[in-house]
């Protein structure tokens, strides 16, 4: 059996298919609910397909969209078009959610993942929860830091329960808070208060002018670099201005030279 909302929606008013249906979903473990301005929905197998200003709320979070699919039993849905999903503490946008089950979804196109003010772009990343796991899937991937710190690979995933980050393929680094930007083959980033980004494979870091390279490059938080194979090191010293007191001396005396060439004493 199919409902369709669209003479009861017609307006801008929504549906909330959990109050519709209380009775069959009394049961249900955990809440599943759909508004949006046109819903279908079967009663028997669950599939249902909402256009227009869809909310899809779970235990878990919620998630606003264009267009989406879903079955209420199985807990799934794809979403289309403005996506913005909140599941916990992790915020969500993209051009299109698949809740797969409770836990494990993926955000597709220009997704951007941010949890505890870290950012993790691509063109697909996957989220799984209970691990509080995301990898990146495509040619690009960014992890973006409080501090506004960008690294940039060709894939990145990061385990946020340990606060981990792994960066494959081009790793590109810029910090602007510490002056600091980096390359690298691939590399490993701590990202606690006492953390560090170690560099591997063609590593080099450039810190207020001054460059440092080797086979494996190690930067903690407090701008110290730890260097292992083939390490080089160009250092520009920095340029200290003149003593004042010296400058006052030297131009007393070359008006005193002045002076005395205009006497004719010099």
């Amino acid at each position: 059996m199919k409902i369709s909302n669209k003479i009861l929606l017609a307006a801008t008013c929504a549906l909330l298919i959990m109050g519709m249906t209380a009775s069959a979903w009394a049961a249900a473990p955990s809440k599943f609910s759909v508004q949006a301005d046109e819903m279908e929905y079967d009663l028997q197998t669950g599939d249902g397909e909402a256009k227009g200003h869809v909310v899809i709320i779970e235990t878990t979070g919620k998630a606003t969209a264009d267009y989406a699919k879903f079955n209420s039993k199985k807990k799934t849905s794809t979403l289309m078009g403005n996506v913005v999903a909140d599941r916990e503490d992790a915020h969500i946008v993209c051009n299109e959610f698949v809740a797969h089950n409770e836990n494990d979804m993926s955000a597709i196109g220009s997704a951007v993942i941010t949890k505890e003010g870290k950012s993790l772009s691509a063109d697909r990343v996957d989220y799984f929860k209970q691990r509080q796991y995301a990898e990146t899937v495509g040619n690009w991937a960014r992890l973006t830091d409080v501090d506004g710190s960008v690294m940039n690979a060709a894939k990145i995933d990061y385990d946020m329960a340990k606060g981990v980050a792994n960066a494959y393929g081009g790793v590109d680094i810029k910090s602007d808070a510490r002056n600091l930007t980096a390359k690298a083959d691939s590399a490993v980033y701590k990202t606690d208060k006492g953390g560090y980004v170690e560099l591997v494979g063609n590593a080099t870091a450039t810190q207020n002018g001054n460059t440092v390279s080797g086979n494996k490059l190690r930067l903690n938080n407090t701008n110290v670099a730890v260097a292992d194979g083939d390490v080089r090191i160009h250092y520009v010293p920095e340029r200290k201005p003149a003593a004042p007191a010296a400058d006052a001396k030297s131009a007393e005396a070359n008006a005193t030279e002045v002076k005395a060439k205009e006497q004719g004493l010099a």
